[in-house]
Order: structure tokens, then sequence, then C-alpha cells
């Protein structure tokens, strides 16, 4: 089998993060490079089929006639997994909820909604996919808020030696200075604490709530 024209291809990635060629709805695998060209054969080690891409990815040529039939439903499945599995690791939405907007949002045949995993099922995988993304926890009070959480919280932990007035005047003279070097403005939304009327004083008159 030659290449021609009609030829569909696309890349998918694999669990392992490599990137596979599909021609035609037949996976393929990279063999090797060299300085010009990309060599792919299929991925099912039975099949013989090979293919040579240029360094930009165009089909240069296919050989052989593969032995067994295509599988559509395998890529549409990849491709979802794909997609979630990025989601998870550059998104704090909940792991179910991606699940749901994918599977809703990918167009699916009837055979791949059958052999599709379920959310139970990747869960495991894709949690670790975050996990490994995420930071580990501080080892001191001085640390950094990853990016992707920067939209959903900042915290500030003050462990303080009673709860005295001028302590937590001098709490939120700190907090103002270190607004004013980051080229930011204290004037927090809300402030949550355990009833303390001192606190509620100083409240009053070092932040507009």
């Amino acid at each position: 089998m030659m290449n021609n024209s009609n030829d569909k291809t696309s890349f998918i990635i694999s669990q392992k993060g490599k990137k596979m060629l599909n021609i035609n709805n037949f996976i393929f695998k990279l063999n090797k490079t060299t300085s010009t060209t990309k060599y792919y054969r299929c991925e099912d080690s039975c099949c013989t089929v090979t293919a040579r891409t240029d360094l930009e990815d165009i089909i240069l040529n296919v050989n052989g006639d593969h032995c067994h039939p295509p599988e559509p439903e395998e890529i549409q499945i990849r491709t979802f997994k794909q997609v979630v599995k990025v989601r998870a690791i550059s998104e704090s939405t909940l792991i179910p909820q991606i699940y749901d907007e994918e599977a809703a949002r990918i167009d699916l045949t009837t055979l791949s909604i059958t052999a599709l995993p379920s959310q139970r099922e990747l869960g495991s995988t894709l949690n670790k996919a975050r996990r490994l993304q995420t930071s580990s926890i501080p080892n001191s009070q001085l640390f950094d808020i990853p990016e992707l959480y920067f939209a959903a919280f900042v915290c500030v932990f003050a462990l303080l030696p009673d709860r005295k007035k001028h302590t937590y005047k001098y709490l939120f003279h700190e907090l103002h200075n270190k607004a004013a070097q980051l080229n930011m403005t204290f004037n927090p939304c809300t402030i949550m604490s355990d009833f303390e009327g001192t606190l509620a004083e100083i409240l009053k008159i070092e932040v507009r709530v």
C-alpha cells in the first residue's frame, strides 16, 4: 500500500506520552529518526506495515498491507483519555466533572461508548497524573502557591503569641507592607475567624470589610 492524497492522518499521544501516528485509523509507533526522516511501523507487533515522514510530519510513503482491520474506536478512546488527562493535569476542576464534560462533548460511536472506560476505572491514573504535577507540602512557613491555584485561593497563616490589640495591629501592618512590596493592595473581600472582640475592633480600623 502506497500513500495517496486520500490518506487521513493525525497524531495521538500514548499513555507514556509518546507521539503515535494515525493513518486511516491504523496506529503507528515511531521506530527511529534520522536527520531527514522519521520511520514508523504499525503498532500491532504481528503487522509489517511501515511508514515514513519528513521532520515536519509530512507522509512520504506507506509500505505493505495490514494483517488486521483498522481501529477507529480505539483511536477515539485514546483521544478521549488524552484530552481528559491533559485537563486533569492543567486544571483544578474535579476529575468526575472533567470526565462528564468531555464524554458529552466528544462524538463517540456506539462501539466506542461500549468500550469507553468508566470514570472510576480512569480515576486512579488521572489522580496519579495530577499528583505528579502538584507541588509537595512545604517544609517551612515560606512557600509559593502554584499558578494553577491563583484563581482558587490565597491564604495567609499567622501564628500569634497572644490575642492582644497591639499584636493584631502588628499583623495587619505586616500584611499591608507585604502587599505593597508585591505592588498590591491588601484589601480582602472576606475574613473568617472565631468570634474575637479585640480582632473585630482592629478590623474596623485596618481593613475595609
